[in-house]
């Protein structure tokens, strides 16, 4: 998945966006599994892309920014590509964050969580875990997003600003089997008296 630099609509709140990306996740998952990585389009995630990223777990509650949206980088103010997730939080979440995650790579969940700013007001944002199926012999693998409704362009810490809501995993397709039917036809059935 590469990144593609996407202005974000005035007037588009973060929750929206987040919304978008997950509804995005759900449409792509089949048969209860998340969707892999190579079914993941950047041009249908829309608006959540500039805070977009995909994640590697590299070891029990640590994830790196395998890759990252622009605003990401605003965010850490340089490339943020390789750094830890926890790099975009302040120190005070790092656990929390870290139970996150493995929660999110152990059970195939979403989440989402609100944000607040380091030193600001309340909730300005959310942080969408979105799991990716695993490739053989690969690491455990994340798509997700950071976005906030603050003004752009100086890096900051977020902090996790209430209760995280953990969603229910991809909701499995029914058998094609179960909606078929056997139908007898009798018409040749009868004899001839």
């Amino acid at each position: 998945m590469e990144m593609r630099d996407e202005t974000v609509p005035a007037g588009d709140d973060a929750g929206a966006r987040l919304a978008q990306l997950e509804r995005y996740w759900r449409s792509l998952a089949l048969r209860g599994l998340p969707p892999s990585r190579d079914e993941i389009d950047p041009d249908r995630i829309g608006a959540a892309l500039p805070g977009a990223f995909v994640l590697d777990r590299i070891a029990p509650g640590q994830a790196r920014l395998r890759v990252a949206g622009r605003a990401l980088c605003e965010i850490v103010g340089t490339e943020a590509r390789g750094l830890p997730l926890s790099r975009l939080f302040r120190r005070a979440d790092h656990i929390r964050l870290a139970a996150l995650l493995e929660r999110c790579f152990a059970e195939l969940h979403p989440c989402r969580a609100p944000l607040l700013v380091e030193g600001g007001p309340g909730p300005i944002g959310g942080l969408a875990l979105l799991p990716l199926r695993q490739r053989l012999g690969a690491a455990p693998q994340m798509i997700g997003a950071l976005l906030h409704d603050l003004p752009p362009g100086r890096p900051r810490r977020f902090g996790l600003a209430g209760p995280a809501r953990i969603g229910a995993p991809p909701a499995k397709a029914r058998d094609a089997r179960s909606n078929l039917r056997l139908v007898v036809s009798n018409e040749n059935s009868h004899s001839d008296r």
